[in-house]
């Protein structure tokens, strides 16, 4: 196992067999100790671990499986986003590993700790510890090889690199059938990665899939996240009210687990749910219920705003339109939501039932469009084609309309065929 870190740790340094071993022993001689096909001196691996800045002599180097269930339990503890437990099982582990330097579980340790990083900061992965993992990944376990797909492919969903997501938890699911654990993470994941990519059916298998890992170990919140997830999938399959039923059942079943986060979210993909059903009084109320809840995430509140600008739109309420067009403006402004500076612009322009004027049209076709495709809003892309090319056919362009609805029927397809 000495072989593997010195190896492991001279990669890391860009060194070449050569330049670690001038000095201290022959490169074939080196390249055995790497291979753990021998065992040098307490002398050699003494140079040598001063060369690469690690200590390899009087060390424990076996697999301690105390320090592995440690490990595991702050992994999950990161899952189940306990923080205050996180950091105190990183500091155990970090310990741990102070007198221990075996390398699986150094490895491991170092993937967990790039998740816990992420998942505290709910951000993407540094580079430093994207390319630290990237070096060693081909030489580690597949129980390493398993957390290192599923760290990745959450950092690429974060960073909305939804192909390379995908990749990544597929071989996740892929490792972890050859592990003696089920992650249900894994599963929410890819349900989380299909639904963002507009594939709803593979989204909702994923999910049920997720659902009764944490049925059997009562995990409420995750529960309640993967039956929203089914419903929210329904709505974008047009099954309205199969989804309107799944997320009052959420309310019902839900009722003293929801936390008020996760009762926003509802309410406010039930307004969306009655808008489709042009039930609009209905989905000004449930709307509103969710405006009137504070979130911390500025793109669902813009969400929120919106719909109920469109709403009042719908309800031909205009006074209370343009109050929520004003206010979704100047929070798209703060926060340079580009997505719903367009959104807003668009709806002002059906408002003044301008549509049609050269200056929309062009704006529309050359700018706002190619942006919700830069975007990965593919729902948003396939809704605005089609109203451009509406606009064609109403202005008698019928081979320009026809080109518009061709690509928003083929970009489904096209779309599947990118992830394969």
């Amino acid at each position: 196992m000495k072989g593997s870190l010195i190896k492991q740790n001279r990669k890391l340094r860009n060194m070449t067999l050569e330049e670690l071993a001038k000095g201290i022993c022959s490169i074939s001689y080196l390249s055995k100790i790497e291979n753990n096909a021998i065992n040098a001196s307490d002398e050699i691996y003494r140079l040598l671990g001063e060369r690469l800045g690690i200590k390899l002599t009087d060390i424990d180097h076996d697999f301690d499986e105390s320090i592995h269930q440690d490990l595991m339990d702050w992994h999950e503890t990161i899952h189940l986003r306990d923080f205050p437990l996180a950091d105190e099982l990183k500091k155990k582990c970090q310990k741990a590993l102070e007198k221990n330097k075996n390398i699986e579980l150094e490895n491991l340790y170092k993937v967990i700790l790039t998740r816990h990083i992420m998942s505290s900061g709910r951000t993407s992965m540094p580079e430093s510890n994207l390319n630290e993992l990237n070096s060693i990944v081909t030489g580690g376990s597949k129980e390493f090889q398993f957390f290192y797909n599923k760290t990745v492919g959450l950092h690429y969903l974060v960073s909305s690199k939804l192909v390379n997501a995908l990749h990544c938890f597929l071989k996740a699911e892929q490792l972890m059938e050859k592990l003696p654990y089920k992650d249900p993470e894994v599963y929410f994941h890819l349900a989380l990665t299909y639904a963002q990519t507009r594939s709803f059916v593979e989204s909702n298998f994923y999910a049920q899939k997720a659902l009764e890992v944490y049925k059997s170990s009562l995990h409420y919140s995750k529960m309640i996240d993967n039956h929203l997830i089914i419903a929210i999938n329904y709505n974008s399959l047009e099954a309205y009210t199969i989804a309107e039923d799944c997320l009052l059942d959420i309310l019902k079943m839900a009722k003293y687990h929801l936390p008020v986060t996760e009762k926003r979210r509802v309410y406010h993909n039930l307004g969306k749910n009655y808008i489709h059903q042009e039930r609009y009084e209905e989905a000004a109320i449930y709307l509103q219920k969710a405006y009137e809840i504070d979130t911390e995430e500025t793109a669902f509140s813009s969400s929120t705003i919106y719909l109920l600008a469109l709403t009042h739109y719908y309800n031909n309420d205009m006074e209370e339109c343009w109050s929520y067009i004003e206010k979704g403006e100047k929070e798209a402004l703060r926060h340079n939501f580009l997505k719903y500076k367009h959104k807003f612009y668009i709806l002002k322009t059906m408002i003044d039932k301008n549509t049609h004027d050269e200056e929309f049209i062009i704006k529309l076709e050359k700018e706002i469009i190619p942006d919700f495709l830069k975007l990965n809003e593919y729902k948003d892309y396939k809704y605005f084609v089609e109203m451009l090319g509406n606009i064609y056919y109403e202005k008698r362009m019928y081979k320009k309309a026809a080109t518009q609805f061709k690509e928003a029927n083929n970009y489904k397809i096209t779309q599947k065929k990118d992830l394969l």
